[in-house]
């Protein structure tokens, strides 16, 4: 049974040239990239190119560049590493209300600690209230942090500005550009940012494979949360070569269709909008479209619980949000920031849009959806009055 796949924020499907690329480093290239013999020198390559075409999707070296295994790894490294020394009060860092659990969750493991993580204001659109930031930031602040594309309403958050005012408080500035590569372009350098995490498998990469960018001149002020054989220096642990060949590659493919996909998706998102609008009466679009990139479409569907339409679609794949959020009975906290009710965030679904993907399959995906959306609508308002 064909699945119309609209969720590629939470993952995408590997391009066969990444798989092609990968699989001689399963087979017959095997060595540790650590080794001194052949086999190893001929994997270390590998991972020296792979190094480079990452560096080239967001404009850095490739020796600033540490394989990690995800976004998630990435965050975790940055954001507890510049709190690895002299941890004391008054030191603190701002974490952005809307951004993946994977930074919330360390804000939350450092108040534990007893540091003090402070919560950045976000405006309607979702992008950080940079007069407020500007007003609480102060020279104990170690890092701030945010999603540079937000996973659930696609907002652009304005990483040089953010960028320019931790730089004038001696801040470091972490982005997650986890959703943000192969959408936007990202040159680290000129954004200004510290530390930049990415993962592979949102752009047509492998799964468990990921990297972290620190730009060389903070490096000092990072501590390793783990510790090994030193393989990087910030992140021990044998070189996964197969994944990481797979994740240069995938960077490599996203580079060049960078701009014809974004064109592309525009498209798309008008589609999508155009069957929406015409079958859902009273739909709404969340966040500001204008803030935010057009593969992320997030929508309230009137009278519709989202987790029951997802649940109940059998040959179209979307969610209510991030899939590392799923399993939460309670109304995103993404859109209860920005400022939706928290009944219109349960009524909620969020399209992920792919560049692949056909017109007619997009158009058939929308119209099956709005034909089952449509469905529990009527339910709902005929068991309406027999509650009451």
């Amino acid at each position: 049974m064909k699945v119309i796949y609209l969720d590629g924020c939470a993952t995408t499907r590997v391009d066969d040239e990444v798989v092609d690329a990968m699989l001689p480093f399963l087979r017959e290239e095997f060595g540790n990239p650590s080794s001194p013999h052949m086999l190893g020198k001929r994997a270390r390559r590998a991972v020296d190119e792979a190094a480079a075409s990452v560096a080239r999707l967001i404009g850095a070296d490739p020796e600033d560049v540490v394989f990690t295994s995800g976004a998630t790894e990435g965050n975790n490294i940055a954001l507890l590493g510049v709190f690895g020394h002299d941890e004391r009060a008054p030191v603190n860092g701002f974490f952005c209300p809307i951004d993946h659990k994977s930074s919330l969750a360390v804000g939350q493991a450092l108040a534990a600690r007893g540091l003090d993580a402070r919560t950045a204001r976000v405006r309607p659109s979702g992008q950080v209230d940079l007069d407020d930031l500007a007003a609480r930031l102060d020279p104990y602040t170690r890092v701030v942090t945010a999603a540079w594309v937000n996973s659930e309403i696609g907002v652009v958050q304005p990483v040089a500005a953010m960028a320019g005012l931790c730089a004038a408080v001696g801040s470091l500035l972490h982005v997650d550009a986890a959703q943000a590569a192969g959408r936007i372009p990202i040159r680290v350098r000129e954004a200004g940012a510290d530390t930049l995490s990415l993962s592979a498998h949102k752009i047509h990469g492998p799964k468990g494979v990921g990297a972290l960018y620190v730009r060389p001149e903070i490096r000092h002020r990072l501590r390793p949360v783990m510790y090994g054989g030193g393989q990087h220096a910030l992140r021990s642990g044998t070189i996964p070569t197969h994944l990481v060949v797979g994740m240069g590659k995938a960077c490599e493919l996203a580079a060049a269709r960078l701009d014809a996909e974004w064109r592309r998706v525009r498209e798309l998102r008008a589609t999508a909008l155009g069957v929406l609008a015409a079958g859902v009466p009273g739909l709404r679009v969340n966040g500001d479209p204008d803030a935010s990139v057009p593969h992320v479409l997030n929508v309230v569907l009137p009278g519709v619980r989202g987790e029951s339409l997802v649940s109940s679609l059998r040959t179209v794949a979307v969610s209510t949000g991030s899939a590392c959020n799923s399993g939460s009975q309670e109304p995103s906290y993404v859109l209860t920031a920005i400022g939706v009710p928290a009944e219109d965030a349960n009524c909620s679904v969020r399209i992920c849009l792919d560049a692949g993907i056909s017109f007619a399959d997009l158009a058939l995906g929308v119209e099956l959806l709005v034909e089952r959306a449509r469905a529990l609508a009527g339910v709902t308002t005929a068991a309406t009055p027999a509650q009451g």
